[in-house]
Order: structure tokens, then C-alpha cells, then sequence
């Protein structure tokens, strides 16, 4: 499904990066560099908290930094231009766009793109008040554009609130339970319900499964899986994290560590590139790709899984009740066994060989 506002932004950075003599950042937590072949290689630096978008700049010879948005080491003033498509969390938003103040140079430009309904008016009436520029908003069908002129210096008493948006913070205490998280994962500051109904079906089955040695935790997020599933499960490996947003590897490398775990945390995209044998792997994957509900996620995760999992291995995921997991699983593993629908989430337990269908 195409972005409108992302191709604007595509367009301006098409335009503005032929002059090799400014230097421009493009901040983005989407995958859209396709069609990016043009932009000046010498003149943009791109920042993305996405491992997938980091290795396909990196492929185009593009200047990449893959952070969770982290600005320290860039200075005040050194930026001629700044491009954002607007994020889905107002604590990210409003921390890129007090940055984009802070490291533009005076009379730099910031360009911004969005939906209405991502709030998009609203962050530019506010950073163009700070940025002292004129604001011109235009509209095209639902989506709305500014370009933003910086004519005052950047003042750190009047940035937009971030809820501390580069800190890790406590979200739960579950059962002895440390949890970390921050704004910019999903369900960043709770539980997920769905990650919960997995934890209770594996307490149920894990007497009947073999021992693992091997335990992968597919789109870990903060990590709540693995640090829930170590209460039950004791594998001889150190367990297996992986996934695609910096903060979730962030947050799951600080989780591992609260909870005294020995783990390795891999940045890459459901599962890509890393090489596992899990006996146990473990997935709650994301419906969402940016904006939209996106099925093909959850066909991108099975397949991973097929891969990664051991001959004789058991994978449990939980998705929303409406995703036809069963049906979409078919081609990748042998046998599929329904564990618990909660009329919300449902918990399907996979496996290659039959050996785990009397699993009750």
C-alpha cells in the first residue's frame, strides 16, 4: 500500500540533495528507500531506528546510522536541510523535530509530510511557532506538507515534550518480573495480551515438550517473551533475540541484563540473515507494517520460523483471532495444532514432525 506522504517526501529529497555542497538528514522508521537510486550519495545522511531500512541505505552506498534516534553526536547548527515523514508516537515525533531544530543551521529547512489523522497540523503549527518560520501548510486529499524555514536559535527550555523519549523506564512488576521499555515499540508501556496468553499456554505444555538447548525469540520487542518463557524453560544455549527496531534491541539487551540472563540480541529483519536451530522458538509477530495492516507480515515471520526451527522443534505463536494462521502456516510446517482462543488472540503450536501432535 503506497504512502502519499512518504513519496512527497521522496520527491523533495530527490530535488533537494542535487546540491553536493549542503548537507541533509532524512530521519525515517519506515521502509521506503526504494526508488532512492538518484539521491546524491555525497549530500544526505540517513537516520533509521529500522535494521532493514539501515541495510537497504547501506546497499545503495548511502551514509547510514542505524540508532534509536540517537543525536548525541551530532552538533548544533550543521544541517541545511531535514526531511520526516511524521512517526506514529508523539514522544519520537517530538523528540526528531527538537533535534531537526537543534542541528539545523539558521535558514535551514525542515520538510515535513503526514495524514491527518497522524496529527500532522498540530506538529507543524507548533515547530513552525518554535522555528520562527512562516508556515505554509498544503493539502493534498488527506495528506498535508510543510516546508519550514529555521529563523530562531535553538532554545532547549521551549523543545516540544518527549516523555524522555531516549530512556528506558519501568513498565510492570509481573510475578518477579523486571521490565524495561520506552515510547516507540509497540504496546511499549504494558503487557501485551496476546504475549500473555502465549506464556500461559507454554506453562501449560512446556512438561511435554523435549528440553531445549536451543530457545529463539522471533521479534522479541522489549523482550517480554524471553524473560517471561525463562521461568518455565532452562535452555543450555544462551537464548536467541532478534529483532528489526533499535529501540526493541535496546530495551531487550537491558531487559536480559535486569533479569540475570544470558542472551544475545540480533538486530535483523523477522529473522533474516541470522542462522539458529531453535527447539524452541517463540514469535507474537506484528500485523502492522508502518500505517496499514499488512498480512504479509505474519507469512514473512512463518517463513522465518520454518527456517530457523530444529527438525524436532516447537514454535508457538500468537496473533489477533482474524489472522488465518493455520491457513497461512500450511506451506511451512507439517503439523498445526490450535492450543487456546480466547475470542482476541489464539496460540498455535507448529512443528516439522508429528511427535508434538499429542501435546495437550
Amino acid at each position: 500500500m503506497s504512502d502519499q506522504a512518504l513519496e512527497w517526501i521522496v520527491d523533495q529529497l530527490r530535488i533537494a540533495t542535487n546540491d553536493p555542497h549542503k548537507h541533509f538528514m532524512w530521519c525515517t522508521d519506515e521502509n521506503a528507500l526504494n526508488g532512492l537510486a538518484q539521491v546524491r550519495h555525497d549530500s544526505l545522511q540517513v537516520v533509521t531506528n529500522r535494521w532493514d531500512v539501515a541495510e537497504q541505505a547501506k546497499a545503495r552506498e548511502l551514509k547510514t546510522t542505524f540508532s534509536d534516534f540517537d543525536f548525541t553526536h551530532y552538533i548544533d547548527n550543521s544541517l541545511d536541510g531535514f526531511f520526516y515523514r511524521i512517526s506514529k508516537e508523539k514522544p519520537l515525533v517530538n523528540h526528531l523535530l527538537n533535534q531537526a531544530w537543534r542541528c539545523l543551521k539558521m535558514d535551514g529547512q525542515l520538510w515535513l509530510a503526514g495524514f491527518k489523522n497522524d496529527g500532522v497540523k498540530t506538529y507543524i503549527d507548533k515547530i513552525a511557532a518554535l522555528l520562527g518560520s512562516e508556515k505554509i501548510i498544503k493539502k493534498d486529499g488527506q495528506v498535508y506538507t510543510a516546508q519550514l524555514i529555521k529563523k530562531s536559535p535553538f532554545d532547549p527550555l521551549k523543545q516540544l515534550e518527549t516523555s524522555d523519549y531516549p530512556f528506558l523506564r519501568p513498565i510492570a512488576l509481573q510475578s518477579g518480573l523486571h521490565l524495561l521499555s520506552k515510547p516507540g515499540l509497540f504496546g511499549w508501556n504494558k503487557v501485551d495480551a496476546g504475549s500473555e496468553l502465549l506464556i500461559a499456554q507454554l506453562a501449560r505444555i512446556h512438561p511435554n515438550l523435549p528440553a531445549p538447548a536451543t530457545c529463539l525469540d522471533l521479534g522479541c520487542g522489549y523482550g517480554f517473551l524471553t524473560i517471561a518463557a525463562a521461568q518455565h524453560i532452562k535452555p543450555t544455549n544462551p537464548w536467541i533475540l532478534t529483532d528489526n527496531n533499535a529501540a526493541a534491541l535496546f530495551a531487550a539487551t537491558e531487559n536480559l541484563r535486569l533479569n540475570g540472563l544470558n542472551g544475545q540480541v540480533i538486530g535483523a529483519d523477522a529473522g533474516a540473515g541470522i542462522g539458529a536451530n531453535a527447539d524452541l522458538l517463540l514469535c507474537n509477530p506484528p500485523f502492522h507494517q508502518g500505517f496499514s495492516v499488512d498480512g504479509d507480515l505474519t507469512d514473512k515471520f512463518l517463513a522465518s520460523a520454518s527456517r530457523l526451527l530444529a527438525r524436532d522443534g516447537a514454535a508457538l505463536f500468537v496473533v489477533n483471532q482474524f489472522i488465518p494462521l493455520e491457513r497461512k502456516a500450511a506451506p511451512h510446517f507439517r503439523h498445526i495444532k490450535p492450543l487456546s482462543d480466547n475470542g482476541s488472540f489464539k496460540v498455535v503450536l507448529l512443528s516439522h514432525r508429528a511427535h508434538l501432535n499429542d501435546v495437550d
